[in-house]
């Protein structure tokens, strides 16, 4: 029997990796660098899912000061470093994740992740945990002109892997992720348990709905 869908892509933070330790770590360091008061992790889930800079824009809204230009620049700096330097410190893969991408490729699925994380930073993040051979792509936040919620990157892998959007299947935990799939003209498998604003992600209607990863494994079928 053909296969519905040919390539099935990946989301990272929140669905693939729980970062958000790791993600606590860098904004409560840049915080104690500049000797502000430092915060939770309940807290900084709800600034992320939205790429770096808005993570960065909500930490520092979250201050409630404001800055000149030049301590703008030298928090942004701290902040830099300290993303670049705690990628894999305490953050740890989601249940099943491994297994499930590995039965996937076992099936014979083109797997790709699409992520607004910085782009440097996602081979490091993949290796780390064992499964960055695992993907025959990746697309990072500064790969393409534009990031989710633009479906640009979903219409990229397509046209790289010459396949038609309704062929992509695309796992995510975000609205960012089922917006960019949805119009793009791809699937969209929503996880119930990443960031998402703490907003429900069945909200945003994607076509599946779950919490168990391994569940991508029904859907493909």
């Amino acid at each position: 029997m053909t296969k519905k869908y040919k390539v099935i892509g990946f989301d990272l933070d929140g669905t693939l990796v729980n970062t958000l330790p790791d993600l606590t770590l860098v904004v409560n360091s840049m915080f104690a660098e500049h000797r502000l008061p430092t915060t939770t992790q309940e807290k900084v889930l709800t600034w992320i899912g939205k790429g770096a800079d808005i993570f960065f824009q909500n930490a520092i809204a979250y201050t409630g000061q404001v800055f000149d230009a030049q301590k703008l620049v030298q928090l942004r700096t701290s902040f830099d470093k300290y993303y670049a330097t705690y990628v894999c410190e305490r953050s740890e893969l989601y249940p099943n994740v491994k297994q499930t991408l590995e039965a996937l490729k076992t099936q014979g699925y083109t797997l790709v992740v699409i992520t607004n994380k910085p782009t440097k930073l996602v081979e490091p993040v993949l290796s780390a945990f064992g499964i960055f051979e695992l993907f025959s792509e990746y697309l990072g936040g500064q790969s393409l002109p534009k990031t989710k919620p633009h479906p640009d990157p979903m219409l990229h892998i397509c046209e790289k892997f010459a396949i038609q959007p309704s062929e992509m299947l695309f796992v995510g935990d975000s609205e960012n992720d089922v917006i960019a799939a949805k119009a793009a003209g791809c699937d969209v498998v929503g996880l119930t348990y990443g960031y998402n604003y703490n907003i429900p992600i069945e909200q945003s209607n994607p076509t599946f709905v779950t919490s168990e990863f391994a569940d991508v494994l029904k859907f493909v079928g």
